[in-house]
């Protein structure tokens, strides 16, 4: 599943970028995501919480990072899976931030994602991984400039992060369609 998407958070590029490396602070703007510490080869160690209604999954896993700050890139390589039905993901991240044009003070970020899904994610991916993705990256970038917005780092009142509410992004997802059926059915009756 290839996704690609951008969107933007207030500070300079050069701020942001040393944000983006923060990795434990950047895991706090991913809904339902924690870090739980690093491995003998410097792979971050962690896990997210997905719920679907009452339902709720744990994904493990662990992620490599790298980050350019002269370049204003980085990367997230990473691998999890689930116990419950055999649910597996590897996902490749890139992004580069560049200042915003139209905006001071504010940097465009841009991602590319690349994610192989198995198990019963992979049906998931076929039917509406796209739209999805595209909800999670909103909710991601709204959390990002909230937390761009402060100077120190927003701290977590509790150890596990809130779930994921995959039903949320769902709703998300059937809004922004049925939207833009009925922008399609007003252009096609006028």
């Amino acid at each position: 599943m290839h996704f690609e998407g951008e969107f933007s958070v207030p500070g300079r590029p050069a701020d942001v970028i040393q944000r983006f490396a923060d990795v434990e602070r950047m895991a706090r703007c991913m809904p339902g995501a924690a870090i739980e510490g690093r491995d003998e080869e410097g792979n971050y160690l962690g896990g997210m919480l997905v719920a679907f209604g009452p339902k709720k999954i744990r994904f493990r896993g662990r992620v490599a990072v790298e980050t350019d700050l002269a370049a204003l890139t980085g990367s997230l390589r990473g691998r999890g899976a689930a116990d419950m039905r055999a649910a597996r993901i590897g996902v490749h991240i890139a992004y580069a931030l560049r200042a915003d044009p139209a905006k001071p003070d504010t940097t465009l970020v841009k991602l590319t994602s690349d994610a192989e899904l198995g198990g019963v994610l992979a049906d998931f991916a076929r039917t509406g991984g796209i739209p999805f993705a595209n909800a999670l990256m909103q909710d991601f970038s709204r959390r990002a400039a909230e937390e761009f917005a402060t100077q120190t780092p927003q701290r977590a009142v509790t150890p596990e992060p809130a779930a994921l509410a995959a039903h949320g992004l769902l709703w998300q997802v059937v809004k922004a369609k049925l939207a833009q059926f009925a922008r399609w059915l007003g252009f096609a009756s006028a």
